[in-house]
């Protein structure tokens, strides 16, 4: 039996009386569609509430509840002078959120806000001059990471070109990384040719390694590298003998890491009751091209050994023997969003999610989620919430992750998913490392290794990855003791337990 419409106003005023405009909205929609004058009356004071309660969101810092509401309110055709007022407010935020994300690096951010701000209705000058400079900015990233360095510049110049009203102060930063990473692409590319057509394959691996640094999805340089594999793999390979001449600048750029080719190489399994891992083909040719230095504490030393120091990569996979493999992401900040679907993201997740879903920084609160899409923490929706051990965090409509800071005087953190969905690559947990991280039998550790006598700790340095581990150990079967540099990719074993770090390349 249809509802009266006396009933239904009745309904819709103790909506509006117990802050539901939303619900007033929908009751009151087929009433107005039918053309009642007190329906049409009413909706002046759901627009009304609407307004408020976005106006009280807003206060809280939370604009997309408020474009919700505002844009609810707008679809009632009230005439209310409040909303304009609101709709100028919003659109100032979000403008200066591109400008903000702009002038700190991030053209992804630009252009889904700026999407955003489009699909509402917002027009400003501004607007799509930030669009077409990031959406550049993001070209001359791709032209770079494939070597056509000149290309990528002429691209940046022509977003710079571009950008007469909105900062440049991001784009001008990029640029001069981009120098810098040219001038270590130029001088590596050139004595790579040289040394695989000489059969120096040990300093063409290296040098392979250094193109791939400056230029990730630079094919030659991966094609070069898999070469240098094979030969090393070879019992008659030469050890590696690189010319001072060809050493890299001392500058080092904080580049992401490309991995190799072909799947990713686990820990050597522990033979018999726990004895230490046998090197196989594979970690021989590692052990002809470690490109460490030795062992602060005094270990074994190979004068033939590179020292340059390698630049910290954004992420790589930590994989322990027997206990599990994990992301660890080195940024402070880190980007969730929909694998396979493009972009820089950090941690893509086979899941229901937008491109760009959800952030998650570490400031001087801890962790901080933000995030302009369907999110919510220990089931209440956000759009920024300060993280605390324990949080259930659950991303579009399926996908959970639970936080944790195991070690309480530790900044980094370990996220689990909890929802059973999965990464590109089949990982346990992404570990969000700060200074360091904790591997060890106890609980308060960030990740567990059995078998390990005592805690293990992976640091970084200003030369790059380090290992601290209470006695002797080894590296790609190198002697250490205490504490080394940890090169990438490499095996770090002892008599009681084996673990690996592979580096991962800009996109999983």
């Amino acid at each position: 039996m249809p509802t009266s419409p006396w009933l239904t106003l009745r309904q819709a005023r103790e909506a509006l009386g117990t802050g539901q405009p939303d619900e007033a909205h929908r009751l009151l929609e087929p009433l107005v569609a039918e053309g009642y004058r007190k329906a049409v009356r009413l909706t002046r004071d759901v627009a009304k509430a609407y307004r408020a309660r976005a106006e009280r969101v807003l206060r809280a810092d939370q604009p997309e509840p408020a474009w919700r509401d505002l844009l609810a309110a707008e679809t009632l055709n009230t005439g209310d002078a409040g909303l304009t007022d609101l709709r100028t407010t919003l659109t100032r935020l979000g403008l200066a959120e591109c400008r903000a994300a702009l002038e700190a690096g991030r053209p992804v951010h630009v252009i889904e806000t700026a999407a955003r701000l489009a699909d509402r209705g917002v027009r400003h000058p501004d607007l799509p001059v930030m669009r077409e400079v990031a959406g550049e900015w993001i070209l001359a990233s791709e032209q770079a990471d494939r070597g056509d360095f000149l290309l990528a510049k002429d691209t940046l110049g022509r977003a710079r070109a571009r950008a007469v009203s909105v900062p440049t102060t991001g784009l001008d930063q990029f640029l001069a990384t981009l120098d810098r990473r040219h001038e270590r692409f130029r001088i590596a590319v050139g004595n790579l040719n040289d040394a695989c057509d000489a059969g120096r394959w040990g300093d063409a691996l290296r040098l392979a390694d250094a193109v791939v640094a400056a230029a990730p999805d630079h094919r030659d340089a991966r094609d070069h590298r898999a070469r240098a594999w094979a030969a090393l793999q070879s019992p008659a390979a030469p050890a590696a003998e690189t010319p001072a001449e060809w050493a890299a600048p001392d500058e080092t750029v904080p580049l992401i890491l490309a991995g190799a080719d072909g799947p990713l190489r686990r820990p050597a399994p522990r033979a018999g009751g726990g004895g230490r891992a046998k090197g196989n083909g594979e970690d021989a040719a590692v052990t002809k091209t470690w490109t460490g230095v030795p062992s602060q504490s005094g270990g074994p030393s190979d004068p033939g050994a590179d020292t340059t120091p390698a630049p910290l990569p954004k992420r790589f996979l930590l994989w322990i023997d027997g206990a599990g493999q994990f992301l660890v992401c080195m940024n402070p900040r880190v980007t969730f969003g929909q694998a396979g679907a493009g972009g820089p993201i950090d941690i893509p997740v086979h899941a229901e999610l937008a491109r760009l879903h959800a952030e998650v920084f570490r400031d001087g609160e801890g962790y901080v989620l933000e995030s302009a899409n369907d999110a919510q923490v220990n089931g209440a929706a956000t759009s920024r919430a300060v993280l605390r051990t324990g949080d259930r965090i659950s991303l579009g409509p399926s996908c959970q992750l639970v936080f944790h800071r195991p070690v309480p005087i530790s900044p980094s953190a370990r996220l689990e998913i909890a929802s059973g969905h999965r990464l590109s690559v089949a990982v346990d947990g992404v570990l969000l490392m700060a200074e360091a991280l904790i591997l060890g039998p106890g609980p308060q550790v960030h990740a567990a290794l059995p078998d390990a006598p005592g805690n293990v700790v992976l640091y970084r340095s200003k030369d790059g990855l380090g290992v601290r581990c209470p006695g002797a150990f080894s590296i790609d079967n190198r002697p250490c003791r205490d504490r080394a540099p940890l090169p990438l990719p490499s095996v770090v074993a002892t008599d009681t337990f084996t673990f690996a770090v592979e580096p991962v390349g800009p996109r999983l």
